[in-house]
């Protein structure tokens, strides 16, 4: 019974690594996807969501009030999933939302820069100029918006229980490795620490996370 974070570079292979590690354990997969439906059900209009989720902030955007409390708002939604435990979370920030919690694992998954860039030349036959634009730029959206938000050096190995480095190892590897400081981290869990389960229930937002996953279900049997 845990909860993985799941926070990555561009091109590591995270979120791969995150959706069989679901398959693994059966546990749900939480994204950019079902995070967003979560959103608009629990107030927060489609432009706002695109705004704070894909667009990195500038300095004006940073102190502005509707904008942090987006963020505040995103931050509960993942909080609420995370309490139905058995989750992986892939979303930004969730790490940071989640840390102080005994029985969640955050993981990192990094690689080195030039193997990211040929994965993601290959994953969308990109030139290495352009595979390498998007990189930055997915990368700088994410760093930035922990910066914004949270004021935390995205990249710091010390915000993350384990970090995996994909240059290294393969995903199936990666994906044990994982596995394995699970099983160490529920026989070790801190007993001083709270568990996800101990949130507090907010009726509003679990109606808003039933109908996105009803919605979610619907629309998969439908394709």
């Amino acid at each position: 019974m845990a909860v993985i974070t799941i926070s990555r570079e561009s091109g590591a292979r995270g979120s791969y690594i995150g959706r069989k590690l679901a398959e693994k354990l059966g546990y749900l997969y939480v994204d950019r996807e079902l995070i967003h439906e979560v959103s608009l059900e629990y107030g927060v209009r489609q432009d706002e969501f695109e705004r704070i989720y894909e667009q990195a902030p500038g300095i004006l955007e940073r102190y502005d009030r509707r904008n942090r409390e987006i963020v505040g708002l995103l931050g509960r939604a993942i909080q609420g999933l995370a309490r139905r435990d058995n989750v992986i979370i892939a979303g930004r920030g969730s790490f940071v939302v989640l840390r102080d919690f005994a029985d969640v694992l955050n993981v990192r998954v990094t690689a080195a820069r030039s193997v990211r860039i040929r994965r993601i030349q290959q994953d969308h036959n990109l030139q290495e100029q352009e595979a390498r634009a998007t990189l930055d730029r997915l990368d700088s959206e994410r760093s930035k918006y922990i910066r914004a938000y949270h004021g935390l050096n995205w990249a710091d190995a010390g915000l993350y229980d384990l970090c995996v480095n994909t240059s290294k190892l393969d995903v199936d590897q990666a994906i044990e490795l994982v596995l394995q400081t699970l099983k160490f981290l529920e026989e070790s869990r801190d007993a001083d620490r709270p568990l996800v389960r101990d949130l507090e229930a907010d009726p509003i937002l679990d109606k808003a996370i039933d109908e996105a996953l009803n919605l979610l279900e619907a629309t998969a049997r439908a394709t």
